[in-house]
């Protein structure tokens, strides 16, 4: 089984503006990570192949669009991971929209082994 840590510190910083970025350290209850609680939920199901990218991380700067769906604006991060990433959020339907819709949101890939401890706030223990 392999875990998809939703919250996770991305090697470079998220560039400003932040609105839809879960913050889990500070703001564990904020409505961005209850949104990427439950985008990794939807996206847990599909990632199928997640363990071969464990130990790899990506950031992924997304924006609702009119359709429904996220356009993939920017990625940072380990490019495999990041190609499944942008894969994965293009196949995917159903995923909920960001808190705030006007602006861009960041969701963050860094699949685990399950024998690896997963964030408290990606588990729902934190």
């Amino acid at each position: 089984m392999t875990l998809l840590s939703a919250c996770q510190h991305a090697t470079s910083p998220a560039p400003a503006p932040v609105a839809n970025l879960c913050q889990p350290q500070t703001q564990p209850g904020s409505a961005s990570c209850k949104w990427a609680d439950e985008m990794q939920h939807h996206l847990n199901r599909q990632f199928q192949d997640a363990a071969r990218y464990a130990g790899q991380q990506c950031l992924v700067q997304l924006e609702w669009q009119n359709s429904g769906r996220y356009a993939v604006t920017q990625t940072q991060g380990d490019e495999t991971l990041c190609l499944r990433a942008w894969q994965l959020i293009g196949q995917s339907k159903g995923l909920p929209p960001p808190p705030d819709r006007t602006q861009p949101a960041w969701f963050g890939f860094a699949p685990r082994k399950a024998s690896s401890p997963a964030h408290p706030a990606a588990t729902g223990a934190g």
